[in-house]
């Protein structure tokens, strides 16, 4: 058990560090996140989108679903697949691992309303 909780430690701490220093020597991808972000947050709030358990946002109906919401989601989902990937490279994990460890981290910090996925797949929304 203590070696699982320092792997665990150590590749949150791997995460940290590694998503630092990608947001800061990539201000290009950095923006792009930031320019998302109102969009992202106001298909959030209406419930167009959830985050899903591997990391990443999915429609949850058909409503919101535009050719310009569809193709802000995709772009989002790449840049996250992106930095995944590096962080994934620099600690020696699988990507997906990455994202379902970045799923609990996004689970955590969503607003109240905000709909996700737990580790079985099913969507809730988060309480106040």
């Amino acid at each position: 058990m203590k070696g699982k909780l320092k792997m665990v430690t150590v590749f949150a701490a791997g995460i940290f560090v590694l998503a630092a220093g990608a947001r800061a020597e990539n201000a290009e991808l950095k923006a792009r996140f930031l320019e998302r972000k109102p969009l992202l947050d106001k298909m959030k709030d209406l419930g167009w989108v959830g985050e899903n358990n591997l990391g990443f946002l999915e429609f949850r109906s058909e409503t919101g679903k535009s050719e310009e919401n569809g193709k802000v989601v995709e772009a989002e989902n790449a840049d996250r697949k992106t930095v995944y990937a590096e962080i994934a490279a620099q600690v020696n994990v699988d990507i997906v691992e990455v994202g379902k460890r970045r799923a609990v981290q996004i689970a955590r910090l969503a607003a109240p309303g905000h709909w996700l996925q737990d580790a079985e797949g099913r969507w809730y929304q988060k309480e106040t």
